[in-house]
C-alpha cells in the first residue's frame, strides 16, 4: 500500500502545483503566508514542513526564517524532485529537503521551533496520523508550535460531496478525523485553537508543546 501511494504521488507531482493553483485560486499565496504568520516562526528558527509536496509552503517559510533553517519532508521522491528544482531556481540557502515518512521522523527530539502541515494531514491514515502527531510533539522544542491547514467543509453541494468522498476514501476513520480533530490535538498539545479564514473555505488549527 505504501509503495502504491508513493507511486501515485510521484506521478501526481507533475500536475500538483497546477491542480492546487486551480483549486485554491490563491495566486498571491495568501494562505501560505497566513499559515506562516500564524505559526509564529521567527528569523532564526528551525522549521519543519511536514508532507511538503513540491515545497510551496516551505519556500514561503524561508522568508520568515532567513537566518534559520527550513526542512521540507515528504515520502514522495517525485514531489521532492520538483521541490528541489523550485528551491534551486530561487537560490535558497536556508532550505533542505528530506525523504522520510511522517510517522517516523529522522530528527532528534526538541529541535524544531515550528512544525507545519498544509492540506496533507487528512491524507494520512489513522495509525500513521497518530504516529505523526506524536513524532511532531517529540521533535518540537518545549513551547514550540504545530500548525496545520485544511479545507473547511464546503457549503456548495457538489464540492461538499467531493469533500466527503475524499474523507470516505480514507476508510472508516475519514469522518472521525474531522469530528474529533480538535479533541485529538488537545490530547497531545496545549493551547489548541482553530480559526477559519475570511473566505470560509480554509481552517487553521494550531497547538503548542508544553514547556
Amino acid at each position: 500500500m505504501r509503495r502504491y501511494r508513493q507511486k501515485y504521488y510521484d506521478l501526481f507531482s507533475h500536475f500538483y502545483d497546477w491542480v492546487i493553483k486551480l483549486h485554491s485560486k490563491d495566486n498571491r499565496l495568501f494562505l501560505r503566508h497566513y499559515l506562516a504568520k500564524r505559526s509564529g516562526v521567527k528569523s532564526e528558527d528551525k522549521v519543519l514542513d511536514l508532507c511538503t509536496g513540491t515545497g510551496s509552503l516551505a519556500i514561503v517559510l524561508t522568508e520568515y526564517a532567513p537566518k534559520g533553517l527550513v526542512v521540507g519532508l515528504d515520502f514522495s521522491l517525485g514531489m521532492l524532485k520538483k521541490a528541489k528544482e523550485k528551491a534551486r531556481q530561487r537560490g535558497l540557502k536556508n532550505l533542505v529537503f528530506v525523504a522520510a515518512d511522517a510517522g517516523a521522523l529522522p530528527f532528534k527530539s526538541d529541535i524544531f521551533a515550528v512544525v507545519t502541515c498544509s492540506h496533507a494531514m487528512y491524507e494520512l491514515n489513522g495509525e500513521t496520523r497518530r504516529q505523526a502527531l506524536q513524532e511532531i510533539k517529540r521533535c518540537l522544542k518545549p513551547g514550540g508550535r504545530f500548525c496545520m491547514m485544511e479545507h473547511e467543509e464546503p457549503k456548495q453541494f457538489f464540492i461538499r460531496l467531493l469533500y466527503h468522498i475524499r474523507l470516505l476514501s480514507m476508510g472508516k476513520e475519514g469522518r472521525q478525523i474531522v469530528r474529533q480533530e480538535l479533541k485529538e490535538l488537545k490530547g497531545i498539545f496545549c493551547h489548541v485553537f482553530k480559526e477559519v479564514t475570511a473566505s470560509g473555505k480554509t481552517k487553521l488549527i494550531c497547538g503548542e508543546k508544553a514547556g
